[in-house]
């Protein structure tokens, strides 16, 4: 059995909560949950959804897609972050490979902690905004290591045809990631300008400056 003071260590290895502080740690110390784990054991499966994230404290897990092994995490190191910001169907399956344990944080349980602690959800996005910065920047390929909830774009429609990638008045195509939940946040973190809010079921018209020397229209019933 973890003590108060183990759990908050070790929950500082997960990269999106090493910026919080030990005080604020201590109300996810308290409902992280202890996992054995033991060889071969599957943590989850690809297809599964993201709700929660795990610190490895003894013992080995890998992450793969299909065939391939995209990490191996020890001792000390998390995986499976993302959770907390996306409940998507994880993309990748965690496997033990030696028998140990977890220390797991499921994110229900996190956002019923920062909901009485502000400081805790905005290291958190701190820590989000950080790490997209890097990703995006240094290495775009492989901003979602963990592709745990995004799918690749393959289906996105042409720039042109309908869908959310139409041009707007400005003649610029809208980038296919606008209209994805998160972008907000995704271009706060990389300093760009917020996406254009979809408009559904109607299309304004272009707003034209009235004419000098003319007063504006009434409308109906304004008479």
């Amino acid at each position: 059995m973890l003590t108060a003071v183990e759990r908050v260590l070790i929950l500082k290895g997960a990269d999106l909560l090493s910026d919080v502080g030990p005080r604020h740690l201590l109300g996810l110390a308290e409902v992280a949950r202890e996992l054995e784990i033991s060889k071969g054991d599957t943590i989850y499966k690809a297809e599964d959804p993201a709700d929660a994230l795990y610190v490895v404290v003894e013992g080995r897990v890998r992450i793969s897609t299909g065939d391939r092994t995209m990490s191996e995490v020890g001792p000390g190191e998390a995986f499976g972050t993302w959770s907390l910001v996306d409940e998507s169907a994880r993309g990748q399956r965690a496997e033990c490979m030696q028998d140990g344990l977890v220390l797991a944080l499921h994110r229900d349980e996190f956002y019923d902690v920062a909901a009485v602690d502000v400081t805790l959800l905005q290291s958190l996005i701190g820590s989000l905004a950080k790490r997209l910065r890097v990703l995006v920047a240094e290495r775009p390929e492989e901003a979602r290591v963990e592709s745990e909830g995004v799918d690749a774009p393959d289906g996105s429609a042409p720039v042109g045809q309908s869908g959310s990638n139409e041009r707007p008045s400005s003649g610029e195509p809208v980038d296919a990631a606008s209209s994805k939940p998160g972008a907000s946040l995704t271009a706060a973190a990389l300093g760009k300008p917020l996406p254009e809010t979809e408009t559904h079921g109607m299309e304004p018209g272009p707003l034209r400056a009235p004419s000098e020397g003319s007063s504006p229209r009434p409308e109906d019933g304004d008479e």
